[in-house]
């Protein structure tokens, strides 16, 4: 069985209107074929079913997330997209830390995949 694109691997679901937030260079394309009716996004003033946020540390998680939870649908996830502990790249946050931040929010962590090498995901939904 071949491996999932990045968008299967997010979950994405046809007629989901899709934001991407801050994301590396070239990865619009390494996400995949969206399905049948997506929707991707780079901003948007309106409730989105998904939503995926690239960040490197915690203040860029402490200053993206709270007005990305309101952009989130009743039933939306936020994939919140941070670098690996193994990445050559220095940061202050993982996934206990971001989880720890997005429950003063009122988000709850329910899932986490690896995007790449260099990128780990934590999916979260309103609590």
């Amino acid at each position: 069985m071949a491996d999932k694109s990045i968008i299967q691997k997010l979950s994405v679901k046809p007629g989901t209107r899709f934001l991407v937030v801050n994301p590396p260079a070239g990865y619009i394309q390494a996400l995949g074929k969206p399905p049948e009716g997506v929707t991707l996004l780079s901003d948007s003033s309106c409730q989105v079913e998904a939503i995926q946020v690239f960040v490197s540390n915690k203040a860029e998680l402490e200053e993206k997330l709270p007005e990305l939870k309101d952009l989130l649908a009743a039933k939306g996830m936020l994939w919140v997209t941070y670098h690996k502990g193994t990445s050559k790249v220095k940061t202050d946050i993982n996934r206990d830390s971001i989880n720890a931040y997005a429950q003063t929010l009122g988000l709850q962590g329910v899932a986490m995949i690896s995007i790449d090498d260099n990128w780990s995901a934590l999916r979260l939904k309103l609590a």
